[in-house]
């Protein structure tokens, strides 16, 4: 099954690694003629971990080019930020409820304005550019998330469970999900990033980094077979994913063989599959 190379990039670092990718969906390659991946995915771990999903509106006949240029451009900002990112993910002392909102308001109009650049360029309205947007950035202390439509943010950490008798107390991990399900008006409904978009649609927060050993961000394609549809179970393919990324063992190629397997196609949409995966060195914890 034919893959767009160019969507797909991983960077590893000592305490962190990374891998992020994004492959057209069966519906999208078998129509006539074949749909583009709406899709992009990226990710970097230095000057600190981001990780960033974007997918483009379906009824958006350029939606393509707006998830690449937010996917691009968030992870530029984040690069250019960095000084302002370490005061608010890096220190002990947790920063205001309204430092985050702040910080978060930026990484909207960034986004936002980004787009509407990138649609004047190309002398067309930004809905024909519109996406959703997934975005995590990871600092010493803490994690600042934003979500802007549907999607999936997971995080993992690792959590005790009872030894058995005269056993060593061990660790595993649990999987769980930030954020509402789409944040549309109605049921089956999402925003987009657009000229639209307001900021009371946007969703955000924070989160301690301690006992975080992984986090993935997925489209709402990849995230069919992954994430039950009220976002409160999880599937455990996304932990085995993250320890064979931390042990050096996950190459893209396993994620796109297991999008396109009969047994992940099976009963979904065949929509595009998109997928930002971070997994921190358990001796890092």
């Amino acid at each position: 099954m034919p893959v767009e190379t160019d969507r797909i990039e991983s960077v590893a670092v000592p305490a962190w690694s990374a891998l992020a990718v994004a492959t057209a969906g069966l519906a999208h390659l078998e129509s006539e003629p074949p749909l583009p991946c709406q899709d992009a995915a990226g990710v970097a771990t230095e000057p600190r971990p981001v990780l960033v999903v974007a997918d483009g509106a379906g009824s958006s006949p350029a939606s393509e080019l707006g998830a690449r240029t937010l996917v691009s451009a968030m992870r530029r900002l984040a690069d250019t930020l960095d000084a302002q990112l370490a005061w608010l993910l890096d220190g002990r002392e947790e920063p205001g409820r309204e430092a985050a909102r702040q910080f978060a308001e930026l990484l909207v109009r960034h986004a936002s304005g980004t787009l509407a650049d990138r649609a004047a360029e190309q002398q067309r309205p930004v809905r024909d550019l519109r996406c959703t947007l997934l975005l995590a950035l990871v600092g010493r202390e803490r994690l600042l998330w934003l979500k802007v439509g549907d999607g999936e943010l997971v995080l993992e950490r690792a959590v005790p469970i009872e030894p058995e008798e005269g056993g060593e107390a061990e660790l595993a991990p649990h999987l769980s999900t930030l954020g509402e399900r789409g944040k549309g008006e109605f049921a089956n409904q999402t925003v987009f990033v657009d000229e639209r978009l307001t900021f009371e649609q946007v969703q955000y927060g924070c989160e301690p980094v301690t006992t975080l050993t992984g986090i993935a961000l997925m489209s709402d394609g990849a995230a069919e077979k992954l994430v039950s549809f009220d976002g409160t179970q999880v599937s455990g393919q996304i932990s085995h994913w993250l320890d064979d990324l931390r042990r050096g063992r996950l190459r893209q190629r396993d994620l796109v063989r297991r999008f396109y397997s009969e047994s992940f196609c099976h009963g979904t949409s065949g929509d595009d599959r998109s997928i930002a995966l971070l997994a921190r060195e358990l001796e890092a914890l």
